[in-house]
């Protein structure tokens, strides 16, 4: 993705990453934003992340992790959200065979995957989220968050400011 249709957020706080999902919501429910894939180094939040986003799109439900499964699905309003973590893959196209590579085939799908450096040929995300520790300790709340749209359209930094805390 074109590094010039990059947010970055220094910082960011739990609670910054609620207000921009709330922002993100507006987008996915105009259909403009349909896969998100998600890196960034072990406990850095990905999963944490992913959460906040399916409570705000309308998940009710427990949200589990996918580690071992590799794919979680919940149903909200004619669409199928599937979370999905490539952590544990060993063959980097195998995602391609199965149910994986069918997800990407059902145009009333969202998804949601982590690591996606671990396999070779995904379809462009339409926002890729890079999370790490940065300059904070890993024990903290806070994170840098690097957003990637697919389309400079969708870069709106007006839009997507956060406030001052």
């Amino acid at each position: 993705m074109d590094k010039k249709n990059k947010l970055v957020y220094k910082g960011i706080e739990e609670s910054g990453f609620v207000i921009l999902a709330s922002k993100l919501q507006q987008m996915i429910e105009s259909n403009a934003l349909r896969y998100f894939y998600f890196s960034g180094e072990i406990g850095s939040g990905k999963t944490s992340y992913i959460r906040i986003l399916l409570k705000h799109i309308g998940i009710n439900e427990n949200i589990k992790s996918p580690s071992f499964n590799m794919v979680e699905h919940y149903e909200i309003e004619k669409k199928i959200v599937y979370h999905v973590d490539l952590f544990r893959m060993k063959n980097p196209t195998a995602w391609q065979d199965g149910e994986i590579g069918s997800l990407f085939e059902d145009e009333n799908a969202l998804i949601f995957l982590e690591w996606p450096e671990k396999a070779e040929g995904l379809p462009t995300p339409d926002a890729r989220l890079e999370i790490s520790s940065g300059e904070h300790h890993i024990d903290t709340n806070k994170r840098d968050l690097s957003i990637y749209f697919k389309k400079p359209e969708l870069l709106d930094n007006r839009y997507l400011l956060l406030p001052k805390c």
